[in-house]
């Protein structure tokens, strides 16, 4: 009965041990995952992302590499501001914190102007849908010209003082000229025709 009793204890002794051990174990186990975590992803330790604006692409390479990062050129864009090949914008943006070997995308100035084509909008539209639509297309409006004919509708655009075609393209930016009615409306006089024959019994 005695010897019964004991080996009970310690059948429960060899499970409890049994359990401790096993949570000591997962104990280790979560300690050491989570320092490899800790030095995989360097945890804590950042980098404040250069400002390469306005460099070239291989001195924004260079400098970029120095601090620990890497870059992508992302997209080419026109800035007159600026020297073709220069960086004009960055993401993330300058001073940010981010980790060692981040990729930095960069966009470069293109040095061309972008064309674009002239919407559609003489004599089919009113003048402030047209200057809505000029504008949205990346032009801009000198001082409207009016003439006769149907008030604020647009009868020509001009570019450079010629009338222009829809759908030409013309650099982005360009300064369009837009040609109204005043109002007024227009004087029609008909030709006569010369060839008619005139019998010469009608006046008599």
């Amino acid at each position: 009965m005695a010897d019964n009793k004991l080996n009970k204890r310690r059948g429960i002794l060899i499970i409890l041990l049994n359990v401790l051990v096993m949570i000591a174990i997962a104990v280790i186990l979560l300690l050491v995952t989570f320092r490899w975590i800790k030095s995989y992803t360097l945890h804590g330790e950042y980098i404040a992302v250069p400002d390469v604006s306005g460099m070239f692409e291989e001195e924004a390479g260079k400098t970029l590499a120095a601090a620990g990062l890497k870059y992508e050129v992302l997209d080419y864009k026109y800035d007159n501001m600026m020297v073709e090949g220069g960086v004009i914008e960055q993401k993330p943006k300058p001073g940010a914190y981010v980790k060692d070997g981040r990729k930095i995308y960069l966009t470069l100035n293109s040095g061309k102007v972008p064309m674009r084509a002239v919407p559609d909008v003489a004599d089919n539209s009113s003048l402030r849908a047209a200057e809505s639509r000029l504008t949205a297309a990346g032009f801009k409006l000198g001082k409207t010209v009016y003439i006769d004919g149907d008030q604020d509708w647009v009868y020509e655009i001009r570019y450079q003082g010629e009338k222009i075609e829809a759908g030409t393209e013309i650099p982005e930016g360009s300064l369009l000229t837009i040609v109204a009615g005043n109002g007024n409306p227009v004087e029609r006089i008909e030709e006569v025709d010369s060839t008619a024959v005139i019998d010469s019994d009608f006046f008599e």
